[in-house]
């Protein structure tokens, strides 16, 4: 079967028996300006695919083909591929950057890869390799950190993937050093393990938070504005005479602006325009610690996985907290309970996109929303037909 990645031109290879040959066209124009094309095939006499593909470029470039590489693919690195990849990451403004200890730009999916895939060369990457990376990217005894699902390993694998098509873009490798096959697995469009806020959580969590982790919650809430865009919010974008806030493109997530109301329950004074209204740094011990205060979430000890009264375990004692796991709600499940809050409360799916600013109806599903009150709705709906079609038979 002829193989569609070939680079160089209209051409590619494909195999009779153990041996490859290779496919091309060869364009002509005559004197008068006719163009006819022409078909070539022949045997590389070689059983090595990757010899096939380096035959058939050399065919093509003799033919006029894309011009050869300034640098040689089969000498180039995963890291010539990171450092290439990052700056243009850097040239795009990519939201998901952030920078290291030294100022220098990285991504939250980089440190793993370095690890496993740090000296590599670029044309080692297999498909198979991919599937080792999977594999063992999930064994936290080796690599160390939380546990890291499928979903997670396809974050990792997307920005590998990403990385070699930058590197045949900007011509540092060819497309016969990609792997044929990047390994993903599916992923529902569910929000797993997500955990609503209940309304009877509201005031007690008002109440145990601080500001300004109390305002950041508020907001959260009642409009469901993402964590990374609360803490790039300024005070410049905060109309507190028309009460509302405008989120400008270079902070949301999907670089358009946004235009979402301030809740009467905000009471954060504000400070110089340029000024951040929501200095997080870390805030998630004040969150675990007001959430587990309301009896909202819990401590289980990492190594019985029993349920703690605060820190105490009841097989170990009193445990630090590098030895306890949280259960219970985010910060960031304020989003989609917001969502659900506002389609409970009559609005319309496209007024809680342009809130939100997701950009596909296809939230509505991930968050469950509406379903509840659908099943409601049919429990009523069925009970009433019972009760009239058992009327009939008494009769």
């Amino acid at each position: 079967m002829a193989d569609a990645r070939a680079r160089y031109g209209s051409g590619g290879i494909y195999q009779r028996g153990r041996i490859w040959w290779v496919r091309y066209r060869e364009v002509r124009k005559d004197a008068d300006g006719v163009t006819t094309y022409v078909q070539h095939q022949e045997s590389t006499g070689s059983e090595d695919r990757d010899f096939a593909q380096r035959f058939l470029n050399g065919k093509l470039l003799a033919l006029g083909g894309r011009r050869p590489l300034s640098v040689n693919p089969q000498r180039v690195t995963y890291e010539d591929l990171q450092q290439n990849f990052l700056a243009r990451c850097v040239e795009k403004k990519l939201r998901s950057l952030s920078y290291d200890k030294d100022g220098q730009p990285t991504l939250a999916t980089l440190p793993l890869l370095d690890k496993f895939f740090g000296g590599w060369r670029a044309s080692d990457i297999t498909a198979q390799a991919v599937r080792r990376f999977r594999r063992e990217g999930k064994d936290t005894k080796q690599y160390g950190g939380r546990p890291r699902d499928d979903k997670r390993m396809n974050r990792y694998v997307a920005t590998l993937r990403a990385m070699l098509r930058q590197g045949v873009k900007d011509e540092l490798i060819t497309s016969a050093e990609m792997p044929a096959y990047f390994m993903m697995t599916h992923e529902p469009n569910e929000a797993v393990g997500a955990i609503f806020i209940k309304p009877e959580w509201y005031a007690p969590l008002r109440k145990a938070l601080e500001e300004p982790l109390r305002s950041a919650f508020t907001l959260a809430y009642h409009t469901a504005i993402r964590v990374h865009e609360l803490r790039r919010l300024r005070w410049r974008d905060i109309d507190l005479h028309k009460e509302q806030i405008t989120l400008p493109g270079s902070i949301t997530k999907t670089g358009k602006q946004r235009i979402i109301p301030l809740p009467a329950d905000f009471g954060l004074k504000s400070t110089r325009p340029d000024d951040p209204v929501f200095p997080l740094k870390d805030y998630r011990d004040g969150w675990h610690q007001a959430c587990i205060k309301i009896g909202a979430a819990w401590f289980e000890c990492s190594e019985c996985g029993e349920r703690c009264n605060d820190r105490e375990c009841p097989a170990h004692g009193k445990r630090p907290l590098k030895q306890l796991r949280y259960v219970g709600p985010q910060l960031r499940h304020t989003r989609h309970t917001a969502a659900r809050n506002m389609d409970d409360a009559g609005i319309q799916d496209r007024r809680i996109m342009d809130i939100t600013g997701h950009v596909t109806p296809s939230m509505l599903n991930r968050y469950n929303i509406g379903k509840e009150k659908d099943v409601a709705d049919t429990r009523r709906v069925m009970e009433e037909f019972h009760r009239k079609t058992q009327r009939k038979h008494k009769k």
